[in-house]
């Protein structure tokens, strides 16, 4: 069975606003490149092309820092945004370590080991059912011949992002949220819709590829997979979906994939909805931030999408969060999502050579990933749905759901990923990761051999 989301959530954006050229470690300042904007990623040094005078040059490139109020670099030829900001957040920060007898802790967690999903779970449900409720406009589209894999169909999906909404009140989310849902027949009819309705509500067009990007995702949700992000192949079953920013715009989309005949429980119970909109959230984190640009520069535009993936994101958490948090709101009771759990979050995207499970490789997979690069790994990526969502689940267990997105918050506010882990678990990234991999090795003793 194909997997419902491989992330062209965010991919596919990222994937068609970033070049990284395959020289990179031929790269030095100065020397000649040959794409305005592309990136060359050394071991310890990232360059990016660059104009200078007549030539295209590599040279360092640097994060823009949250205290610089200068603007653009326009000598450079790049759009690396600047300025002051501070994202929404509706909790305290950082997160403090609760005294309540049998509350999880960093301290403690390696001793409830077994408590932890039903702990985030009732974390989840709680902030879902007791949040104010907020309306996000939306509109959902479905193919003239598509039957709908979910049960209960557009009212279920509307139940879902209705609920998902609530859990995320009080963050930025999108103005408006645009669902296709469409199987193989009428993938070619459903895009015609994308890009009239796109074109209609006047997104973005200065680049053909504002455009062109999203409507490859939503064919590659019916074709074969060949990196994050990348399809070939004939269109076949529907199978996967993807959820994404407009660029230059607060509004956003999920495509939905479908079978008509897929028993899976992500599809079937909604999981992959609560998964979507997630995504959608995450990105929503940039919405009127001045440090929302192209993470690769190069144009002058707003991929809220591409910030929040490769523009700050590690990939275990891109997709941990909303296949632990996502799948939990969507549940509607807690077996549900230990059944989910059981059946998808160990092992569910089979056998992989990033890690044999063991304290020190775990710890190495979560703590060296850098965003620049981890996109362009499918198995390193794989293991954000499985081993991602497992340590996503365990921060949720100590500190709740709107944790994790306060992370995505302060990289809208210009912090890199290991300052924002610190203000807002109150403990730096080295000590989190090594806790956090000691908690999944625990884990996965349990879980039975690895698939090979």
């Amino acid at each position: 069975m194909r997997k419902l989301s491989i992330f062209v959530s965010m991919i596919f954006i990222a994937s068609s606003l970033t070049v990284v050229q395959a020289n990179a470690a031929a790269a030095k300042v100065g020397s000649a490149c040959s794409k305005l904007g592309s990136y060359a990623d050394t071991p310890g040094t990232r360059y990016v092309c660059v104009k200078s005078g007549k030539k295209k040059v590599w040279a360092v490139w640097n994060r823009p820092s949250s205290n610089n109020n200068s603007g653009s670099n326009s000598k450079s030829g790049l759009y690396l945004p600047t300025g002051k900001f501070k994202a929404p957040i509706p909790i305290t920060l950082p997160v403090k370590q609760s005294k309540v007898a049998g509350a999880i802790t960093f301290a403690n967690m390696l001793e409830h080991i077994s408590d932890i999903p039903q702990i985030a779970w009732n974390k989840v449900d709680t902030v879902a059912t007791t949040n104010k409720s907020v309306k996000i406009l939306n509109s959902i589209y479905v193919g003239p011949t598509t039957k709908i894999d979910i049960v209960g169909g557009t009212e279920r999906i509307q139940e879902i992002i209705s609920k998902a909404a609530r859990l995320w009140n009080g963050f930025s989310q999108m103005d408006f949220y645009a669902v296709y849902v469409y199987n193989g027949a009428d993938e070619e009819v459903t895009a015609k819709k994308f890009a009239s309705d796109y074109k209609a509500k006047k997104y973005d067009l200065t680049r053909e590829e504002n455009l062109a990007g999203p409507l490859r995702a939503l064919a590659g949700n019916c074709q074969k997979q060949q990196s994050p992000g990348k399809f070939s192949g004939p269109l076949g079953d529907c199978g996967g979906a993807d959820s994404g920013g407009y660029i230059n715009s607060n509004d956003a989309f999920m495509h939905l994939g479908q079978t008509g005949s897929n028993q899976d429980t992500n599809s079937t119970e909604g999981f992959v909805i609560g998964h979507e909109y997630t995504h959608a959230v995450q990105a929503g984190q940039w919405i009127n931030s001045p440090f929302c640009g192209n993470p690769d520069g190069g144009e002058k535009l707003c991929s809220r999408s591409s910030m929040s993936n490769k523009g700050f994101s590690p990939c275990w958490l891109m997709e941990g969060v909303p296949n632990s948090v996502g799948a939990m709101v969507a549940a509607t009771t807690m077996d549900k999502y230990l059944s989910f759990r059981e059946s998808h979050l160990p092992y569910g995207h089979g056998p992989t050579t990033v890690t044999d499970y063991s304290q020190p490789s775990l710890k190495k997979y979560l703590y060296n990933q850098s965003p620049s690069t981890c996109y362009g790994d499918q198995k390193f990526y794989d293991l954000g749905y499985t081993v991602g969502a497992l340590a996503t689940e365990a921060l949720v267990a100590m500190a709740g759901p709107q944790s994790t997105m306060a992370l995505y918050a302060l990289g809208a506010q210009g912090q890199d990923f290991p300052t924002a882990f610190k203000n807002v678990y109150g403990i730096s990234w080295d000590e989190g990761s090594t806790i956090l991999s000691k908690v999944l090795a625990a884990e996965y003793a349990t879980f039975g051999a690895p698939p090979k």
